[in-house]
C-alpha cells in the first residue's frame, strides 16, 4: 500500500462593509436611519497548492458574496429616535439575543438525551439478549434520564412559548428607549439637512449613526 501525502493551502478573507438603513416606524410613522456594520470571511483552498490565485481569489468572491447578503437582509434592533418604539419585525432577533442562555440549556439537554437514548438501547438489547439484574437496572437509569430530559424539553417548550407571547421591549420606559433610537438614529429629515449641510455633510451624516 502506496500513502500519497495529502497537503493545501488554504486562504482566508475578511471584509468589512456598512450600509444605511431606513426604516418607517409603524407607531408614529416617522421615517428614520441608522447605520449598520457587519464583517464576514470567505475560504478558499488550493490543493497541493496548485491554485493558489484561484483559491485567494474564491475567498474575497466568497466574503464578498456574504458581506452583501448580510448587508442586505440583517438589521439591528434600533427603536424610533422619536417615540422609542421598537417594530414587530425586530422581535425575534430581540428574543434570540436575549435567549443564548436558552439555547445552551437546550443544546445540554439534547446532548443528554441523546446519550441517554443510545445507552437505554445498548442495556436494552443486552439485558433481552441475557436477562441480569445489572443491566435491568443500568436499563431503568438510562430511560428514566430520556423521559427526565423529555419532560425537562416540553417544559422549555413551555416557557419559550410563553416568552414569545408576552415579549414586549415597547413595554420598558419610553424614555429610555427614545434615548437608545437617538444614539443610533436620526430622522430621515434630519439626516439629509445634516448630508446636504457642507460637502463634509455625507461623511458627518454617517458618523453620528456609527454603532456605539
Amino acid at each position: 500500500m502506496i500513502h500519497l501525502p495529502v497537503f493545501w493551502q488554504e486562504f482566508t478573507t475578511t471584509m468589512q462593509g456598512r450600509v444605511l438603513k431606513a426604516v418607517s416606524c409603524e407607531n408614529c410613522s416617522t421615517e428614520y436611519v441608522y447605520l449598520m456594520e457587519r464583517e464576514s470571511s470567505g475560504v478558499g483552498t488550493s490543493m497541493y497548492m496548485l491554485d493558489n490565485e484561484g483559491a485567494e481569489g474564491h475567498s474575497q468572491s466568497a466574503a464578498a458574496d456574504t458581506l452583501k447578503s448580510v448587508l442586505e437582509n440583517d438589521f439591528d434592533p434600533v427603536p424610533c429616535p422619536v417615540c422609542g418604539h421598537y417594530q414587530r419585525f425586530i422581535f425575534p432577533k430581540m428574543r434570540e439575543m436575549k435567549g443564548m442562555w436558552e439555547l445552551a440549556i437546550k443544546l445540554v439537554v439534547i446532548l443528554i438525551g441523546s446519550i441517554a437514548t443510545v445507552v437505554g438501547t445498548r442495556d436494552s438489547i443486552a439485558y433481552l439478549r441475557r436477562p441480569n439484574d445489572d443491566d435491568l437496572k443500568n436499563m431503568a437509569i438510562a430511560w428514566s434520564v430520556l423521559l427526565l430530559m423529555c419532560l425537562v424539553g416540553l417544559g422549555l417548550w413551555i416557557v419559550n412559548r410563553f416568552k414569545v407571547r408576552h415579549f414586549n421591549p415597547n413595554a420598558q420606559d419610553q424614555q429610555s428607549r427614545i434615548a437608545i433610537g437617538r444614539n443610533r438614529a436620526v430622522t430621515r429629515a434630519e439626516f439629509e439637512s445634516l448630508r446636504d449641510a457642507s460637502p463634509e455633510g455625507w461623511s458627518q451624516a454617517t458618523r453620528k449613526l456609527g454603532p456605539t
